[in-house]
């Protein structure tokens, strides 16, 4: 199954602001940790978008290897335990700032890569597609239409 970046994204952004609008009715955003929560979502959403794009222009794919899970799991492992002991040393006043930096991030992470991904398809000509239900393969294909088959990893011929 071929999923468009773009479009899953999009999908992903409006999920998420959905879920900052409930958050918003039911605590409120701390005004300046959510403009920060912003701008990172935008910075890091630039950097994994690039990642993604560079491997596109030099391999035609991009594949989620050991080496960035691992990589992944040691974020996760050093963060969580920090976040935890914030959370629950100093209160759960903490814990809602936390939150109202990292809700607003993520859409802004979104916004970043559909902004960037639409960009280079267009300059490219090319779609940017996720294979498959993990999302660990993220590859180029021509635009549908364009062309009349496409080849995949074995060689053999896939009609888009």
């Amino acid at each position: 199954m071929r999923l468009r970046a773009v479009f899953f994204d999009g999908v992903m952004f409006l999920l998420w602001v959905f879920i900052c609008f409930i958050y918003l009715g039911l605590f409120s955003f701390n005004m300046l940790l959510s403009v920060l929560g912003v701008v990172f979502g935008l910075f890091f959403g630039v950097v994994v978008a690039l990642k993604y794009i560079v491997s596109l222009e030099k391999n035609g794919e991009f594949r989620a290897t050991r080496k960035t899970a691992a990589l992944a799991l040691l974020t996760i492992i050093i963060f969580v335990p920090i976040a935890l002991h914030l959370l629950f040393s100093l209160g759960p006043e903490v814990g809602i700032q936390m939150i109202s930096f990292i809700y607003p991030s993520i859409p802004a992470l979104y916004v970043a890569r559909i902004v960037l991904y639409s960009k280079w398809e267009r300059k490219n000509k090319r779609l940017i597609l996720f294979d498959g239900h993990s999302l660990t393969r993220i590859y180029a294909a021509p635009e549908i239409g364009k062309t009349e088959t496409i080849k995949g990893r074995s060689g053999e011929n896939i009609s888009p």
